[in-house]
């Protein structure tokens, strides 16, 4: 079972929200159990908060308990894609419905789905140094999706084009969110040319700082200031700074959980 985990959380391209699926769809098969599990997870989940999450929950309840959770955090991760969808189309209402991505977000690539038909250009960065965007730049072609796959360089001339920044992240806490590097520049470029960023989050990201620690300790992710992005979680939008005390309040419920 360890030698799974390490080929499903070593993958360099599927991102952490691929990541996590992967890790729930193979409890959820069977292929992944044990009392030792949860300990496993957190054990391979370094910087990915929605793997300690996962483990914390599994960690409370009983062995044939195990499918039960990861088949009720599977419907978690459908319902938070739908309600991103329908936040995400809201928040680009006054866009040219050019949009910009970096790094391979899961996240952004679900709640895309839902608005597939309202999306006219996609800018996918490289996202050096692994190139994972090429990853995601496929994947949102399989989609029906038209992709533009630039060099990390080009993302301020296609943010001066118009293009609004949709980025995933690996977590968000009160005052930042972590993303891969590259990510607080392009958020720099965007209000620069006073275009709103839009991050998209899953709620098991959801943290508070003292849970989220000392990390990143891998130096491809960064914390990037919440400030003047519009954050999306699920079905709740929250714009920064204005909105700062009910994220807040979320992040503390999500640590009840």
């Amino acid at each position: 079972m360890s030698n799974l985990l390490d080929e499903l959380t070593d993958d360099p391209t599927s991102g952490a929200s691929g990541i996590y699926i992967k890790v729930l769809n193979h409890i959820v098969l069977g292929y992944l159990k044990g009392d030792d599990l949860p300990g496993l997870i957190r054990e391979k989940a370094g910087d990915m908060i929605s793997l300690n999450y996962l483990a914390d929950r599994l960690q409370t309840v009983p062995l044939f308990m195990q499918k039960e959770v990861a088949k009720e955090l599977q419907k978690q991760v459908r319902a938070d894609s739908s309600a991103s969808g329908i936040q995400l189309y809201k928040g680009l209402a006054n866009s040219q419905n050019v949009i910009l991505c970096h790094s391979n977000s899961g996240t952004v690539l679900r709640a895309l789905e839902h608005r597939k038909n309202r999306i006219k250009t996609i800018y996918q960065t490289q996202s050096k140094p692994g190139k994972e965007g090429k990853e995601s730049a496929k994947a949102l072609k399989a989609n029906g999706f038209q992709v533009k796959l630039i060099a990390d360089s080009r993302a301020s001339s296609a943010i001066k084009d118009g293009a609004v920044p949709v980025l995933g992240a690996d977590s968000v806490t009160q005052t930042f969110f972590v993303n891969k590097v590259g990510s607080a520049l392009i958020i720099e470029k965007a209000l620069e040319a006073g275009i709103t960023p839009l991050v998209v989050v899953g709620s098991e990201k959801a943290c508070t700082e003292a849970v989220y620690g000392d990390r990143p300790n891998s130096e491809i992710f960064e914390r990037i200031p919440l400030d003047k992005v519009r954050l999306i979680v699920g079905g709740s939008t929250y714009r920064m700074p204005r909105d700062r005390k009910r994220l807040w309040r979320m992040l503390e419920e999500a640590g009840k959980r």
